[in-house]
């Protein structure tokens, strides 16, 4: 159950429109996008802001980054929904289990090196 009201294109005219071409895409408007359809300066923004990431990043590569981030930060609904974009891309099952696990290996580091103060003494020269 969503934290917020859903705005299946029955936000501003802006959100509406962005939506109709969502749906299109995608055969329904998923919940992300209803959940940002309020305002469609802030719809379109947040999309055209993913979109500009990783400029120069193959999709493979992006998609993975995706995973990683969202494993660790939690988000199933990113996990799921990026799993599937990396399938599509052509990413095995395989890659993503291992990118899960560099991700949870990298955060185990990150939340040490945090907790006990280190100073950075592996710094590139």
């Amino acid at each position: 159950m969503a934290g917020v009201k859903l705005y299946n294109k029955t936000g501003d005219a802006k959100a509406v429109k962005i939506q109709e071409g969502i749906e299109k895409k995608f055969g329904f408007v998923p919940e992300v996008f209803q959940a940002m359809g309020r305002n469609g300066d802030f719809l379109d923004l947040a999309m055209r802001i993913a979109e500009a990431a990783g400029k120069g990043l193959d999709p493979k590569t992006k998609e993975l980054i995706i995973i990683a981030v969202s494993a660790v930060n939690g988000c199933e609904y990113c996990l799921d929904a990026h799993r599937s974009a990396a399938l599509a891309a052509g990413v095995t099952d395989e890659e993503i289990s291992a990118t899960i696990e560099v991700a949870a290996s990298i955060s185990l580091y990150n939340n040490f090196n945090k907790a006990i103060s280190l100073n950075s003494d592996l710094k590139s020269k």
